[in-house]
């Protein structure tokens, strides 16, 4: 964790904005941008630091990255398009998509080999996220519509149907300790959920009238995604036991939490003023928490 540090420009060192919801402490908040980037959006963080995400370079170019022990890396499966990172786990597997023509693949990065991943019942498939055992979540659909969540299990894929929601949008993003989060929409908005032990949970924010939709969700069962209040302004979103806690970058128009470790830092996106976006990490967002680098076992 030390040696990412020093790449990370000190942005501010901040309270987490609670819009009411819980009372949290002092947070510290780091901003970062791949070097020649025009944005720079941070997806996943694991324990020890090594970030992933991915990048926008002036041409127009869209490739993954991984800042691993204070050296940016690209990653960009041969011959594609375009190259899109979603997540990292503790062993350093990487999940993400690609192009390279008509449809998108979904990819998993394994001891620096490319596998395709592939839903037999989708014409197209992303990969958003994969567990501590090798479980992996994401979206198949159907040219560009009609999306719907996948579990890839041992080789096998099952679909994740929220039920009753709006078969055109629903997304599996993130497995841990057997529980899986996402998104659905339906004739009500944007809602994030919770599958846990084959039950489904919807995860709403009384002051998000906007929309929840969450991308992560840690070993313990804290949450973290998006959430629009009434105004239109998008905030990034922890759910810790219960409570929805907004995390905004300093001086953003918008931020996003896409990943949250099991010793409470959170890695996502803001968009500043000019429009530009930027990686981002938060140190010690909740209290409780161990110190980075310390392992904490499920309950």
């Amino acid at each position: 964790m030390r040696a990412i540090s020093a790449l990370l420009s000190l942005a501010a060192i901040v309270g987490v904005s609670s819009l009411g919801y819980a009372q949290e402490p002092q947070s510290v908040f780091f901003s970062f941008d791949i070097p020649g980037a025009t944005d720079t959006e941070a997806t996943a963080m694991t324990s020890w630091g090594d970030i992933v995400g991915r990048y926008y370079k002036p041409d127009g170019g869209h490739h993954g990255f991984l800042l691993q022990g204070g050296t940016f890396s690209s990653i960009d499966v041969p011959g594609a398009s375009l190259t899109d990172v979603t997540w990292i786990d503790d062993r350093g597997e990487i999940v993400g998509s690609y192009n390279n023509g008509p449809v998108n693949h979904g990819f998993l990065l394994s001891k620096g080999r490319f596998s395709n991943i592939d839903d037999p019942v989708a014409q197209d498939t992303m990969a958003y996220g994969i567990g501590s055992d090798g479980d992996i979540v994401g979206v198949g659909s159907d040219n560009g519509t009609n999306f719907r969540g996948f579990l890839l299990r041992h080789g096998n894929f099952s679909s994740i149907v929220f039920p009753g929601a709006s078969i055109t949008f629903q997304a599996a993003t993130m497995i841990a300790g057997g529980r899986i989060v996402g998104g659905y929409s339906d004739a009500n908005g944007s809602h994030g959920y919770l599958l846990a032990d084959g039950e489904f949970q919807t995860i709403d924010c009384p002051k998000a009238p906007g929309g929840v939709f969450l991308s992560a969700i840690d070993s313990l069962g804290r949450m973290a995604g998006e959430m629009t209040t009434a105004d239109g302004h998008q905030h990034g979103l922890v759910v810790s036991n219960g409570e929805c806690i907004a995390v905004d970058f300093p001086g953003s128009v918008s931020t996003y939490a896409n990943s949250i470790d099991t010793c409470g830092n959170v890695a996502g996106r803001y968009t500043d003023t000019s429009g530009h976006t930027h990686g981002f990490v938060v140190w010690h967002l909740l209290p409780g928490y161990p110190e980075p680098g310390t392992t904490v076992g499920a309950p």
